[in-house]
């Protein structure tokens, strides 16, 4: 059953998953900076293309859980970490 979350149309759905996807993004880049891992070096050892990456942290894609639960594995992070503040 899906959840009843009033008359939200396309358009305000699409807005509402590109604010999350560049918050996502965001909040990636940040922790692997202060990781200091590169894209690349993040990337490499997550399994990912260093270009999926760069799309993640520059809000163009919206990674699944499993994603992001790999690079933060990667970062010695918690998962919860990554989505903090949401």
């Amino acid at each position: 059953m899906k959840p009843n979350l009033g008359n939200i149309t396309r358009l305000q759905k699409n807005a509402e998953k590109q604010k999350f996807a560049s918050y996502i993004g965001k909040r990636l880049r940040s922790v692997r900076e202060k990781t200091g891992l590169s894209q690349e070096q993040l990337s490499e050892k997550a399994g990912y293309y260093r270009t999926y990456v760069g799309h993640i942290e520059n809000g163009n894609h919206s990674p699944s859980v499993h994603t992001m639960w790999r690079l933060a594995k990667v970062m010695k992070v918690d998962l919860g970490d990554l989505l903090k503040g949401l």
